[in-house]
């Protein structure tokens, strides 16, 4: 039984080699394969069926006489062409769009700025593309169309357009100061013809609700020419295109301003109806921290008593706010003066110098040895003034390392008046040694 099983699976078996011995087998593999190669061969046939190779690069030039005049290309209509070749099929197969290129030979031609249409012609990109092995069939663009002009490029001021809407109620206790912006110009260039058209750049914006706090938004940048016409970009380089701008709001205050004083003698007071200042009163605005520190005055810039007499009574002391804060009333300084009709002047001969802040390893001495002076106080106690009463002291903090003469201002104190004070500068002459020379 095994015997004829074993020999039943022999007789069963196709001999697949035998079949290429059978002739009518061999006959129709012929007729399949030789279909499958006319179809390969159909389908490769680059001799007659053009190949599209997209994205080909077009590359217009214009004449270096031109270019060096300020000629230059602004726009171009295509980029990128698609040229359709044939030939070699070897060649064509391995050609890739960057093996060619599109050029315009009638650009060398130009001259004048304008817009032109120029035909297209393709050549090889570099040399390793055998020129031989294909040929070009057709080009799609045919042309191209490409803007000229010259080059220009001018700056602008950013101008504010800022607007607000029907209705608007403003709050008068805040200060809704000038915007601040990112950049305060803006440059355009591109062709001449563009550039020219434009005027002025602004941006737009409207305000909607009332501000009682910093407003900060970005604006795009918007060209007009000289009619307020809006000019679209086109061509041109708008840098920056966009800023960003600040609207500051502060709250506003009216502050009481306040005289103060240096080196003002202990002793002497000053009654309201002595001091005069014009303006009494200032606006200001700011933080609201700082507005509430100022407590609803300001003091002055303090005036020298050194500068005080009675015929010398009158001073433009500053008004120097905060650098957060914006003087609303626009006045840099006020007039304050000084009703000193119960003061008196006394000459005094000063002979009594002392020196101060001198380095640990120096000596110095006065070569000066009197000094007229005026003493200017109280009628009362100027007249019960002697000269050794007044004292003059030199401050030498601003000379270390300093040796030999020099002359150096010399300020006073009155030491038998507590309301008395020396009227005006005065320098002596001051020796600095070494110790041990």
């Amino acid at each position: 039984m095994k015997e004829q099983s074993g020999k039943k699976k022999k007789k069963n078996k196709i001999g697949w080699t035998k079949l290429f011995y059978n002739n009518k087998f061999a006959v129709c593999f012929s007729v399949v394969l030789t279909v499958i190669l006319w179809a390969v061969l159909v389908s490769n046939d680059t001799q007659d069926r053009p190949t599209a190779l997209a994205g080909v690069p077009v590359k217009i030039t214009l004449s270096s006489t031109m270019q060096a005049d300020g000629l230059k290309i602004f726009n171009q209509s295509d980029k990128t062409a698609t040229v359709y070749v044939k030939g070699n099929s070897l060649t064509v197969g391995q050609m890739k769009p960057t093996d060619l290129v599109a050029i315009a030979p009638s650009a060398a031609s130009i001259t004048t700025p304008g817009t032109y249409p120029l035909m297209l012609q393709v050549q090889n990109a570099d040399d390793n593309i055998n020129g031989n092995g294909y040929t070009v069939n057709s080009i799609s663009p045919q042309q191209v169309i490409v803007t000229v002009d010259r080059y220009q490029e001018k700056t602008f001021n950013v101008q504010d357009d800022i607007t607000y809407k029907s209705g608007y109620q403003s709050d008068s206790s805040y200060f809704v100061g000038a915007p601040a912006h990112s950049s305060d110009t803006v440059t355009i260039s591109g062709p001449e013809k563009q550039v020219s058209q434009v005027s002025r750049v602004a941006y737009e914006y409207e305000v909607n609700d009332t501000l009682k706090d910093t407003k900060k938004f970005t604006a795009a940048l918007v060209m007009y020419d000289a009619n307020g016409n809006k000019v679209e970009k086109g061509d041109m380089t708008v840098n920056p295109e966009k800023i960003d701008v600040t609207i500051p709001v502060m709250p506003r205050k009216t502050l009481k301003l306040n005289a103060t004083f240096a080196n003002k003698p202990a002793g002497l007071s000053l009654s309201a109806n002595q001091v005069q200042i014009s303006p009494e009163n200032i606006d200001i605005a700011g933080s609201q921290d700082v507005l509430t520190t100022l407590a609803g005055k300001f003091n002055l810039d303090p005036i020298d008593f050194s500068s005080i007499s009675p015929t010398h009574n009158t001073f433009d002391a500053n008004i120097s706010l905060p650098a957060t804060c914006k003087n609303l009333s626009n006045i840099p300084t006020a007039k304050v003066t000084l009703n000193l009709t119960n003061m008196a002047t006394k000459q005094a001969t000063v002979s009594s110098f002392n020196v101060k802040n001198l380095p640990a390893n120096e000596n110095a001495s006065v070569d000066t040895t009197s000094l007229k002076v005026m003493a200017v106080g109280p009628q009362d106690e100027i007249s019960s003034l002697n000269d050794s009463s007044v004292i003059g002291s030199v401050d030498l903090s601003s000379k270390e390392n300093f040796t030999g003469k020099t002359e150096m201002p010399v300020k006073f104190t009155v030491s038998s008046s507590s309301g008395c004070w020396v009227y005006g500068s005065y320098m002596v002459t001051v020796n600095v040694t070494k110790k041990g020379q």
